[in-house]
C-alpha cells in the first residue's frame, strides 16, 4: 500500500492516488484520494479494491506510521465483522 500526491486536482479536487499492489499476480489497484485521506477511508478502499478479487493478505506492506497502520487494520477488521 503506498500514496501518491501531488497530483493535479480532479474533478471532485483529489489530488493522490492510493496503490495497492497484489505480489502474488502483481495486480495493480489504484484509487484517487484527497490529500487527507484517513486510515478508515483507505481500509474502505481496499475492501472495495483488493479483497473483494483477492480476498485477505497475509501481510500489508505499508511505509505509514504505526497509527496510520493501527487505524487501518482496526477498521478493516470491523468492516469484515471479527473482533
Amino acid at each position: 500500500m503506498d500514496f501518491i500526491f501531488g497530483l493535479p486536482r480532479d474533478a471532485e479536487g483529489r489530488t493522490g492516488v492510493l496503490v495497492f499492489v497484489d505480489r502474488f499476480s502483481k495486480m495493480v489497484h489504484l484509487a484517487p484520494v484527497a490529500a487527507e485521506v484517513t486510515a478508515e477511508e483507505s481500509a474502505e478502499l481496499f475492501l472495495d479494491l483488493v479483497f473483494r478479487h483477492h480476498g485477505l493478505p497475509e501481510s500489508i506492506v505499508s511505509d505509514r506510521d504505526p497509527r496510520f497502520t493501527s487505524a487501518f487494520w482496526t477498521r478493516l477488521f470491523a468492516l469484515l465483522g471479527t473482533r
